[in-house]
């Protein structure tokens, strides 16, 4: 069957079946044996008659509701999801692919299945904030360089708010809880309160240790760690929306 005609049918409003079943059970009784019956009095004929009458306009009625307003609003829902799942997926793996981007510059193969809390802070602790990540970037002369980690993930960031600023055109169409996920991520402060902290982070370990090169190694698991794992746990929040959108709207 059509991907279209399952969603149709699986996105019926119960409550209206249910109704419109009951009527037909109505309208068939009364019409095959009840009328034959005969009342006792004319108040049982002109109940039977408005019974079935609103049995019928019922019927009818759910008929045209399903024509003029369910299909074409199933069409529409469908194309919505489609066309806000790729810039809705995109911050998603954005987010992912910090961790994977930073386990594989260690050597380490990790896929997105495998990245749990325990896993994150133990690749952020073996990550130097000032080392150079995977992105590139140009410096003043012109000249391709590596950025460090933590102009690394200013970029990301960058890159899934461009893709948040996609989506927000289609919020109207989309319902609340995929709309919310997203705008947990947009309020979530990432790169700006690291910078932040980080030179308090440099004063204080070269309070506790007078040399440079121990300054030079400060890892993101120097008290970084929950700035990365809330946008972390954020991300896969909205990942399992948009798998079971994926799954209801079969698009």
């Amino acid at each position: 069957m059509n991907n279209f005609w399952i969603v149709f049918f699986k996105t019926l409003n119960r409550t209206l079946n249910m109704l419109t079943l009951a009527s037909v059970i109505l309208v068939f009784c009364l019409d095959m044996w009840f009328f034959d019956i005969p009342a006792p009095c004319q108040l049982f004929v002109a109940c039977g008659k408005f019974f079935y009458g609103v049995g019928l306009s019922f019927i009818a009625a759910y008929i045209f509701y399903l024509i003029t307003v369910h299909y074409p609003e199933v069409g529409n829902v469908r194309t919505v999801y489609k066309v806000s799942d790729f810039p809705a997926m995109a911050i998603v793996t954005n987010i992912e692919r910090i961790f994977i981007d930073m386990a594989e510059k260690q050597g380490r193969d990790i896929k997105r299945e495998n990245l749990n809390g325990e896993l994150i802070k133990d690749i952020l602790s073996s990550t130097r904030c000032y080392d150079d990540s995977t992105l590139n970037g140009v410096d003043s002369q012109g000249k391709t360089k590596a950025k460090n980690w933590l102009g690394y993930i200013v970029s990301v960031e960058k890159t899934y708010r461009s893709f948040i600023n996609d989506v927000k055109p289609l919020y109207s169409q989309l319902d609340s809880e995929y709309v919310a996920a997203i705008s947990e991520i947009e309020q979530c402060d990432f790169s700006q309160p690291i910078m932040a902290m980080l030179p308090f982070l440099i004063l204080q370990r070269e309070a506790q240790q007078q040399s440079q090169q121990n300054t030079d190694s400060i890892t993101f698991g120097s008290g970084l760690e929950d700035f990365f794992l809330k946008l972390y746990n954020k991300s896969q929040a909205l990942r399992k929306i948009i798998e079971e959108r994926r799954l209801r709207y079969k698009y």
